[in-house]
């Protein structure tokens, strides 16, 4: 009787042991993996246009803009997080998404209008090719739905 409590108990700890030492050296290598991150570098204009959008409009991206080498702007980014952490109401701006679904697209283009295509620079990043468009089609949605409600 004796023994098979002490097996337990040595059963019990050493899977205690192997469940925290996973536990850590997961941890651990998440951090690695993090680090290790290289930034996607892409060019002033495009990062100047996230920073107005993500300010001004509350736009949320759908790719992870913590990769992106925010450059000069860095301080910009820093400053307005730590404004939005301290200041919950600014978080409750429309979500991009509710936004261009909302936004009557069709009414505002006849057979006279040309649609311009996203710039694109030769070369770049796909990412930032990609974050270029969705800015751009938020953008119109945001400037869209502003036109409209002034009407």
């Amino acid at each position: 009787m004796f023994s098979f409590k002490r097996s337990v108990l040595f059963v019990t700890a050493s899977v205690l042991a192997l469940v925290i030492g996973f536990g850590f050296s997961a941890r651990t290598s998440t951090t690695r993996a993090q680090d290790d991150m290289e930034l996607v570098t892409c060019d002033s204009t495009l990062v100047t246009l996230l920073y107005i959008a993500e300010y001004d409009y509350g736009f949320h991206s759908m790719y992870d803009v913590s990769t992106l080498d925010k450059g000069q702007y860095a301080p910009l980014f820093e400053a307005m997080m730590a404004m939005m952490e301290s200041d919950e109401t600014m978080m409750e701006a429309t979500p991009e998404g509710e936004m261009m679904e909302s936004t009557p697209e069709e009414s505002m283009m006849d057979d006279m209008t040309t649609m311009l295509m996203p710039g694109t620079i030769e070369g770049e990043d796909q990412f930032c090719t990609d974050l270029r468009a969705e800015l751009d089609a938020f953008f119109y949605a945001a400037l869209t739905e502003e036109m409209m409600m002034g009407e």
